[in-house]
């Protein structure tokens, strides 16, 4: 199939965002949109763009909680994909040139999709900032904190080079997302193509390449690694594109850490027991107190909702 143009794949993003704002898709159309946006990663960034300019919210979209020990029982927690999309990249972040550079960063809870002078797009994740800086020789990008997807332009003379504080990741043409949260490694997952990573301030540590459906690990005082994933895992991983987060057997306590990324609402869980309980489910991000009582039913917990805080405990 030929690659389709940036108006065709606008076109195509403002029909289904119009769709999802007017009525709940049917299983069948579900599926065809689901095939739409996993067929070309622009698609994600287009549809939310779409959907950012409707002010009228759809009708619930159900999302699926189970316990991993337990899919047959199962809770349904309303939502929308256009609401969703709609929420995370209403909040824009801004842009600030600094000399030859610019710099782009998001809120909390907010998403970006900024196309660069080369063609290259990149989508900013919540409360992330990027150094931009394109020589004639080289494209080079600074990630200050957070997570961000890159889809290169291809240019063999110009190599796009991702840096997350001594961690360097470089990339001719492909797709990659790149994690760096406080006090944890770099991670860096490969969606197409191939990409190099290596450690600036270990000039005699081997360089690591990684091509499609790769995570590579980059911990602060251990050697790179690299671990292979399905697929799908790397869907899930990415699910942040569409204002979702997916869990896959994480405990409540990571479920808990991971939303306090996209919103100012804390969930807390005082019992250790509660808290090592295991969950697998789709889940809108800026949702924390949705998740909260799915959660509490699912487990036979109770929801005690304050101010800017949610407690989950036993009734």
């Amino acid at each position: 199939m030929d690659r389709l143009t940036s108006r065709e794949v606008y076109d195509a993003a403002a029909q289904w965002a119009a769709k999802l704002d007017a009525s709940p898709l049917s299983l069948e159309a579900q599926a065809m949109l689901e095939a739409w946006l996993a067929a070309d990663v622009r698609h994600y960034g287009a549809l939310a763009q779409c959907s950012a300019l409707l002010v009228t919210v759809s009708e619930p979209l159900p999302i699926r909680l189970a316990k991993p020990q337990e899919l047959t029982r199962r809770v349904m927690l309303g939502g929308s994909l256009a609401a969703g999309l709609a929420a995370v990249v209403g909040a824009a972040g801004y842009v600030k040139r600094i000399g030859s550079r610019e710099r782009y960063k998001t809120a909390i809870g907010a998403m970006r999709v900024v196309t660069l002078s080369d063609g290259s797009v990149v989508f900013l994740n919540t409360n992330s900032e990027i150094s931009v800086r394109y020589s004639s020789n080289a494209r080079f990008i600074e990630l200050l904190q957070g997570e961000a997807l890159f889809d290169v332009a291809k240019n063999k003379k110009r190599p796009f080079i991702v840096q997350s504080g001594t961690t360097l990741v470089r990339a001719v043409g492909t797709i990659f997302n790149v994690k760096a949260l406080r006090d944890q490694p770099v991670e860096v997952l490969v969606r197409e193509g191939v990409v190099e990573v290596r450690r600036e301030d270990v000039s005699v540590a081997p360089v690591v390449l990684a091509a499609k459906n790769n995570k590579i690990t980059a911990p602060r005082d251990a050697p790179i690694f690299t671990n292979q994933v399905q697929t799908v895992e790397v869907g899930r991983q990415l699910a942040w594109r569409v204002g979702r987060i997916s869990f896959h057997g994480e405990t409540l306590a990571e479920a808990a850490e991971e939303f306090s990324r996209y919103s100012d609402v804390r969930i807390q869980i005082d019992d250790p027991e509660i808290a090592k309980q295991k969950i697998t489910g789709l889940f809108v991000s800026q949702d924390p107190v949705g998740f909260a009582n799915a959660v509490a039913v699912s487990f036979d917990l109770r929801a005690e909702i304050g101010d800017k805080k949610v407690l989950l405990m036993r009734p």
